[in-house]
């Protein structure tokens, strides 16, 4: 639902008035995709609304930057655990 919905869509694409952008990466794609799980239960998803193109842009991207961490550091974590 990321994909065809995407949270940091432009406010011209949330308008109709322009299609959506592919991802950049696959962290993108898993941003999105947390952000659409998200918005889609109940209490969380009205925290969603209202918010300024260049915030949720940036909510997206801050989110994609972790989840990137988050894989780089991955093989790291499993070594150490031994």
């Amino acid at each position: 639902m990321g994909d065809k919905y995407p949270y940091d869509g432009t406010d011209d694409f949330w308008n109709g008035k322009e299609d959506a952008t592919p991802p950049a990466d696959w962290a993108h794609r898993a941003a999105r995709g947390v952000i659409a799980d998200l918005t889609d239960r109940r209490k969380i998803k009205n925290g969603f609304d209202g918010i300024d193109e260049d915030v949720r842009i940036e909510i997206v991207a801050t989110l994609a930057t972790i989840i990137r961490a988050a894989l780089d550091n991955a093989g790291e974590i499993a070594y150490n655990r031994r």
